[in-house]
């Protein structure tokens, strides 16, 4: 009754597996078992790292795992229930519900290896890997409780293992390694010198026992380069810090694509904290890796999944882009800012390029690549992580799908030695990316633990222009406003100590809260900015442009208030300008470009697509017939997917009321509600390629929020989607929106916009009416929270 693909697939194959465990229990057939095991191994494949039941389903298969050891005796059965469980705690921190049912498996595992050790006495051929397992563990206990003990202990038992491991033995640079962890950890921990001296000595023979060509080399040149790096801390003696500068360089050479990036991470962020010159090519280097280590992954799925688990890929950008502005080299760190951002929804676009010069020059070579790229855009969008599991797809798709990488890069790089190309599909320079200021000041707002900045850039033939933000700390100021935008999310309120507790909160303290957030936004990050506008002499009515990094993604920049007593000048600039948002400069760039002025100057008919879930949604599209507008409506059960593709593609002006939905652990998945609880997700909407498309208006919840935890800086949002397969202009709202709002947003909107003063219709004009009608929401005394939502982007 829940076949694949069904949502609730899990819980029935979990309650199965529980079932036949029990059975087994009481009778002891094997098969019970093995297809208890069978079971929760592919709820573990359903339930990805990010999803809220991750930590549940490995639990319950490495128990499995440990009935069926009990049962035969299986050490490789034994260790990977032992990975298992340390996955499993490893996401359970202090404080959750299931964290003393890992640590009790923990402990049982460190009994089982005692008792294993102690069987194992001096001169057994095992007992090295005996003593090697036991100090594995108890590490692990020490990273969950901290017991200096375990620590202590593990230290011991690594330099027995070592000691029975001697020169020619080949696990023994396995453990001069562990025991060099193990004494750099307690180094950390105590900052006793000699742990840190006696962890060089062991990493350097290690390293000695991995020559060139080794799996296992560049692990071993990042570690002994991490603890000379640190020793360059304590004793400032200049040679160890080139030498584990030249370490982490040598360790970027490793074949492996994602172990390459890892390796020059290491190198970026030790560059940067000691200012070294090899900085910014550790920087570059790192954001060119990141670029190929989402190409050799298939879908979009696995392609975020690896943002997701991949440390450090989520500072990367906002750490190179501090790192240029403290040298002053602010067209750099706009170029490193465009780079690096929206990565996925740009590599989709270069599947969807415009060619036109290259067929003019060469039509054999334009429809090679047009085909090319038809095949790795369907690739990429049609399939999800769950079709690509190895039992859902076959191994010579995965090879077809590697061919067709290798294919594109030979014909894009064939394509730039041409003469007038060498710059295709690379990353824009800054003369290419200053352009997008051509219709007002774009301000990237760039959030570091090293130093935050917005630059602005102002005119198409002027240098960027840097604001210093020194308010807005990354442990401090910005995670206070990040902690009350959640309470209000959550239904929480925060005190000042930062303690929560739960409640319901009424319009007034809702709005109390926002007021918090706002005034904050102002006084750290907005005022600073828009008092610079104005000494620049952009006047009234101006537009401007948000391009915030990391989790200020999800604040409302575009509200920011004084509020209390503010001063003739702050009032003033608090409403000076028109506010939109850009999810990168590029996307900006690309829906000003090839706009088709209407021949008579009037308005388009708007496709009004609404679902029957919500009270007030066919109000709306009354209420926009009552301003004017004409519309098609797309209602009730005539609102699925192959009418919304449909419609999107016949229609430049769209007007969706529905439900919106944000899925926070695969991000592609998050969707408009159609009839009868049908969705159309992100991915759906990405098959569509909507030339014609200029304005959306998405009155449903959530429809530009983004995934704030994971992987705020790929902008993947319910608006964004829109903007990628082409609309121009979107209105969309950061957070859950009141349906009581809907038709008065419907209403205000649509009056202004269609009936302009002395001009003819225009999309671009949405964000100045939106201000008004977010002004004529605050007139009627509608609540603070349920306006501050509203938000404009693109065009």
């Amino acid at each position: 009754m829940t076949p694949l693909g069904h949502f609730n697939r899990t819980l029935s194959l979990n309650n199965l597996a529980n079932a036949l465990s029990t059975h087994f229990g009481q009778l002891g057939k094997l098969q019970d078992l093995e297809e208890a095991i069978a079971l929760h191994r592919e709820t573990s494949s359903l339930m990805p790292v990010g999803h809220p039941g991750h930590s549940s389903s490995l639990d319950n298969l490495a128990t499995a795992l440990w009935t069926q050891f009990n049962k035969l005796g299986e050490l490789p059965v034994l260790e990977e229930a032992i990975t298992l469980h340390r996955q499993a705690l490893s996401l359970r921190p202090l404080g959750h519900p299931d964290r003393s049912s890992s640590l009790n498996n923990l402990a049982i595992v460190i009994t089982l290896y005692r008792e294993a050790l102690s069987l194992m006495l001096n001169g057994h051929p095992d007992r090295s890997s005996s003593l090697n397992n036991l100090a594995i563990i108890l590490m692990t206990h020490f990273e969950q409780l901290g017991e200096l003990a375990d620590l202590a202990e593990a230290i011991a038992l690594h330099r027995e293992a070592l000691s029975l491991r001697p020169v020619g033995h080949p696990d023994r640079s396995s453990s001069l390694n562990n025991l060099g962890n193990t004494l750099s950890t307690r180094f950390k921990q105590l900052g006793e010198l000699p742990d840190l001296k006696e962890a060089i000595i062991l990493y350097r023979e290690g390293l000695i026992l991995r020559p060139v060509g080794h799996p296992d080399r560049s692990l071993s040149l990042t570690n002994l380069g991490n603890v000379l790096s640190t020793h360059f801390d304590l004793m400032g003696e200049l040679v160890d810090l080139e030498e584990a500068l030249l370490l982490y360089k040598e360790a970027c050479n490793t074949f492996n694509t994602t172990s390459r990036l890892k390796f020059t991470l290491e190198w970026a962020i030790n560059a940067h904290e000691h200012k070294h010159q090899s900085t910014k090519t550790a920087y570059e280097k790192a954001l060119g890796l990141l670029e190929q280590c989402l190409i050799i992954r298939p879908t979009l799925d696995l392609q975020h999944k690896f943002f997701q688990t991949v440390q450090s890929t989520s500072t990367l950008t906002s750490n190179a882009v501090s790192w240029a502005v403290d040298i002053e080299e602010l067209k750099e760190a706009v170029q490193m800012w465009e780079q690096g951002r929206g990565i996925l929804w740009s590599k989709m676009k270069e599947y969807r390029s415009p060619i036109k010069q290259l067929r003019t020059q060469d039509a054999a070579l334009a429809e090679q690549f047009e085909n090319l790229k038809m095949q790795l855009d369907q690739f990429t969008t049609k399939y999800s992580e769950f079709d690509l599991m190895p039992n859902r797809l076959e191994e010579k798709q995965w090879a077809a799908k590697r061919a067709l990488n290798n294919q594109w890069n030979d014909l894009v790089k064939n394509i730039q030695s041409m003469n007038g190309f060498d710059t295709f599909l690379k990353a824009p320079p800054f003369s290419s990316i200053a352009k997008v200021a051509s219709d007002g000041p774009v301000i990237l707002v760039n959030l570091a633990s090293y130093r935050s900045d917005a630059l602005i850039l102002h005119c198409v033939d002027s240098d960027p222009i840097c604001v210093p933000l020194p308010d807005v700390k990354h442990v401090t100021v910005f995670e206070t406003i990040n902690m009350l935008s959640e309470s209000l999310k959550l239904g929480y309120l925060v005190n000042d100590s930062h303690q929560s507790r739960p409640v319901v909160l009424d319009d007034y303290s809702k709005d109390a809260v926002i007021e918090h957030i706002l005034r904050q936004l102002w006084t750290c990050i907005a005022f600073p900015v828009l008092k610079k506008l104005d000494d620049l002499g952009f006047g009234k009515g101006s537009r401007i442009w948000w391009c915030p990094s990391g989790k200020l993604c999800t604040l409302p920049l575009h509200a920011a208030q004084p509020f209390e007593m503010p001063t003739h000048t702050q009032q003033q600039l608090s409403q000076k300008y028109i506010h939109s948002y850009t999810p990168t400069l590029g996307s900006l760039i690309r829906a000003r470009e090839d706009v088709v002025a209407r021949v008579d100057g009037t308005a388009p008919d708007v496709l009004a697509i609404a679902t029957s879930s919500l009270d007030r949604v066919y109000d709306e599209v009354e209420v926009m017939q009552t301003v004017g507008c004409k519309t098609e409506e797309l209602m009730g059960e005539k609102v699925a997917h192959d009418t919304m593709l449909e419609g999107l593609s016949k229609y430049p002006w769209i007007h969706f009321a529905s439900h919106g939905h944000i899925d926070t652990n695969q991000p592609f998945n998050s969707s408009f509600e159609l009839h009868d609880n049908a969705r159309f997700t992100i991915r759906d909407l990405v098959k569509a390629n909507l030339p014609n498309a200029e304005l959306a208006v998405l009155s449903a919840c959530h429809t530009a929020a983004v995934d704030k935890d994971n992987t705020p800086d790929e902008g993947i949002s319910l608006a964004a989607g829109m903007q990628f397969c082409g609309f121009r202009g979107i209105v969309g709202t950061f957070w859950a929106m009141d349906d009581r709002d809907g038709p008065l947003l419907a209403q205000e909107f649509y009056k202004r916009i269609l009936h302009p003063k002395n001009k003819p219709v225009d999309f671009k004009d949405a964000a100045k009416v939106l201000k008004a009608v977010t002004k004529e929401m605050r007139r009627q005394n509608v609540p603070l929270h349920r306006w501050v939502l509203f938000v404009h982007i693109g065009a």
